[in-house]
C-alpha cells in the first residue's frame, strides 16, 4: 500500500502528515514551537533549532506506519508564498529532510509554499484540486492576504489583491491576548475568554484603502484601554474578534467586486468559531461556494503537502 508524506516547518509548528492514495489521513503529528512566557514570537534561528530537534521525534512516531505502507512521494513546504522574493530560513529544516528522503528512497519530491499548503489542506476534503480560478483568504499569525489563484500546468499563479497594510489579523489577536496575560500564541485563549462576554460588542471600524486594511489603529486603542482596566478581559477579547471580522468583511467585499464565486478560507484564525460562523453566514447569503479546512486543519499542519504529493502521483 502506498502512502505520501507531507512536511511543514513554519514559524509556529513542526508538522508531518501521512495520507494514503485516496487522500485519507493515516497519521498527523505536530509539535508546537516553544515561545518563552511574555514573548510574542521567535527568531528564525530559534525556529530552525527547534524544527531540527522536533523532526526526528515526529518521524519516529510514524515508524509503525512505515512498516505497513510504502512511501511513494513527498510534499514539502519551501517558502511562505509562491514568490521568488518569499524566503524564510525556518522552511529549510523541512526542505532538507524532504530532499534527503527523496534521494535516499528514490521517490519524487514536490515543493509548495506554506500558503498553498493551507489551501490544499482545505481542498483535501473535496478530494480534488480545482482547475478553475478561485479566491483564497489566508488569515493567520503571519499573514492576512486575499489571493486570486489560477492554475498554470502543475502549479498555481497566485496574485495578492488585498490584505493588511501592517499587522496581520493573527498578530492583532496575539498582541491583545499577550497584553491580557495569555501565553503566545494567544488565539485559543482569546476565543475561549470571549465566550464569557454575553453583551453585544460592536468592535472598531477598520481602516480600508485600495484593498488593504489596517489593524494598527484598533490595536493602539485597545492597548490603552487595557492599561486603564475599564472592562473585563472577556469584553476585550470579544471586541478584538469582532474588530477582526469587521476588517475581513472589507476584504471579502473587494473579492465580490472582482467576481468571486468560490472561496477557500484558511489559516489559524479560521479555526476561531466566531470568525468561522461569520464567514459561513456571509458566503451563504451571497451564494458563494465556501471551502474551509476540516476541524483541526486550519492551524499549521502538513496535510496539504501530503495531499499534493498524492494528487500528483494519482493513477
Amino acid at each position: 500500500m502506498k502512502a505520501f508524506i507531507g512536511i511543514d516547518t513554519s514559524c509556529y509548528t513542526t508538522s508531518l502528515c501521512l495520507v494514503d492514495a485516496k487522500f485519507r489521513v493515516l497519521a498527523d503529528v505536530r509539535k508546537v514551537l516553544q515561545v518563552p512566557v511574555g514573548k510574542r514570537g521567535l527568531s528564525q534561528s530559534n525556529m530552525v533549532y527547534q524544527h531540527t530537534r522536533n523532526l526526528p521525534e515526529l518521524f519516529e512516531r510514524l515508524r509503525p506506519l512505515f512498516k505497513q505502507y510504502a512511501v511513494a512521494g513527498i510534499g514539502v513546504t519551501n517558502q511562505p508564498r509562491r514568490n521568488e522574493h518569499s524566503y524564510m530560513p525556518a522552511f529549510l529544516a523541512g526542505l532538507g529532510y524532504g530532499r534527503s528522503l527523496s534521494a535516499l528512497l528514490g521517490i519524487p519530491l514536490y515543493t509548495i509554499s506554506h500558503q498553498e499548503n493551507h489551501v490544499l489542506a482545505a481542498m483535501r476534503s473535496l478530494g480534488e484540486v480545482w482547475e478553475e480560478p478561485f479566491f483564497a483568504l489566508h488569515v493567520s499569525g503571519g499573514t492576512t492576504e486575499l489571493i486570486r489563484f489560477l492554475r498554470q500546468s502543475a502549479v498555481w499563479q497566485a496574485t495578492c489583491i488585498g490584505g493588511t497594510s501592517d499587522v496581520s489579523a493573527g498578530q492583532f489577536i496575539d498582541r491583545i491576548g499577550v497584553a491580557l496575560g495569555f501565553s503566545f500564541p494567544a488565539g485559543v485563549h482569546v476565543e475561549q475568554e470571549a465566550l464569557a462576554e454575553r453583551e453585544a460588542v460592536k468592535g472598531d471600524v477598520v481602516f480600508f484603502k485600495d484593498g488593504y486594511i489596517s489593524f494598527s489603529g484598533p490595536e493602539s486603542q485597545v492597548q490603552r484601554e487595557i492599561k486603564k482596566g475599564r472592562h473585563p478581559h472577556a469584553y476585550y477579547c470579544k471586541w478584538t474578534l469582532v474588530t477582526v471580522w469587521n476588517g475581513l468583511v472589507r476584504l471579502l467585499e473587494t473579492a465580490l467586486a472582482q467576481g468571486m464565486t468560490r472561496l477557500v478560507a484558511v489559516g489559524g484564525v479560521m479555526s476561531n468559531r466566531y470568525i468561522r460562523s461569520q464567514m459561513e453566514a456571509f458566503c451563504q447569503q451571497r451564494g458563494i461556494q465556501l471551502v474551509l479546512a476540516p476541524p483541526g486543519y486550519s492551524s499549521d499542519n502538513s496535510a496539504g503537502a501530503a495531499f499534493w504529493a498524492a494528487w500528483q502521483e494519482r493513477g
